[in-house]
């Protein structure tokens, strides 16, 4: 292999995860979450493969652009919306459906020449980060002006955790809030889509479940992983009893020991915090970094039987080491480190 970190993008596990997404939710119709560049699998390339995808959802304008000009034609909703009359012209020029979230949005739209053109609207049901209120949501839903309101979206707080008691209220204030509309509907991304059915509505919205991570940090083994992130061996090193490794010496040997450098660092977006006996795989076996990590190396102990010799690959996670675990061991989650990948890090897509 080259001597760069690689992810390998698995475009027919993305595809099996949608089929389980849709599977899940028979009823509904998918928006496959492509925002952040596909949480680091490649926006375009990823929306380019999938196969039974609705429509597809993006965070920024900038992003749903990039979709337009590679040739995407499905439906592309801007889940932040805009911010003033030019990106509004620019989503009506590129055909992107803006989410609006807020009345100022609204007042941008009524002084357009665009008031007729299509809209979501998010309503702010508990988790109060975006979302008209439930008072504001009521008045804008009777005010004078009609808009072309083309669905009402919500965004749920704890979907990752199944049973939870405000998951459940604020199902129960969408469903109350949207009962007499003739729009769609739709409420549930990845961990409502796997944890609770009555959410799925008329869309439901995989992110993160797409690419092979769970919403929590319990992995999930009805998913398939998107990614391998792996790095060339480029040294193993015999340490003595005693000697210590890397900046600050924070790893010392208890006995003689063969000592791995891995290529990548968190110039390549493998955190420095990572902690010590996070596993990598190495010839299909499970050995623990130690020491700090490099901007560019990570330090793997071996053990004495391993054959291992520079250019053997490391994987950081991927199939038989999951992504959520490794995050666990950092106490994040699967999408820092997927979406927190730098560009010095290749990325090459595969099929089964």
């Amino acid at each position: 292999m080259a001597n760069v970190p690689v992810r390998y993008i698995h475009l027919d596990a993305i595809q099996r995860n949608l089929d389980l997404a849709r599977s899940l939710a028979p009823r509904s119709k998918v928006m496959a979450v492509v925002k952040a560049d596909a949480y680091g699998h490649g926006a375009v390339e990823v929306a380019s493969s999938l196969t039974g995808a609705d429509a597809l959802g993006v965070a920024r304008i900038v992003e749903g652009v990039a979709l337009r000009e590679a040739g995407i034609t499905v439906p592309v909703y801007v889940l932040e919306g805009y911010i003033d009359l030019e990106e509004l012209e620019i989503c009506r020029i590129n055909r992107l459906i803006p989410v609006l979230h807020s009345p100022y949005q609204i007042d941008v739209l009524k002084s357009s020449r665009h008031v007729d053109m299509g809209i979501w609207i998010k309503v702010d049901t508990g988790m109060h980060r975006l979302g008209f209120s439930a008072e504001e949501f009521r008045r804008g839903m009777t005010s004078g002006t009609r808009l072309n309101v083309l669905g009402v979206m919500s965004h749920l707080a704890n979907a990752d955790d199944p049973g939870h008691e405000e998951t459940e209220a604020q199902l129960q204030i969408f469903t109350e809030l949207t009962r007499d509309l003739a729009c769609e509907l739709s409420v549930a991304n990845s961990g409502a889509i796997l944890n609770y059915p009555r959410s799925h509505f008329d869309y439901i919205r995989p992110g993160i479940m797409l690419y092979g991570g769970s919403s929590s940090l319990e992995p999930d083994s009805r998913l398939a992983a998107g990614m391998t992130l792996t790095a060339p061996g480029v040294s193993v090193n015999r340490i003595a009893r005693g000697e210590s490794i890397g900046y600050g010496s924070l790893w010392t040997a208890s006995r003689d020991t063969n000592i791995a450098v891995a290529g990548i660092g968190y110039a390549d977006g493998y955190p420095r915090e990572m902690p010590a006996g996070t596993p990598v795989l190495i010839n299909g076996e499970r050995r623990p970094i130690v020491g700090r990590i490099s901007m560019d190396m990570t330090f793997v102990e071996l053990q004495d039987e391993d054959q291992v010799v520079p250019g053997d690959a490391v994987t950081l996670w991927g199939p038989g080491l999951p992504i959520d675990e490794v995050a666990g061991r950092l106490g994040t989650i699967g999408y820092t480190l997927m979406s927190g990948l730098t560009a010095r890090v290749e990325r090459r897509y595969c099929r089964d």
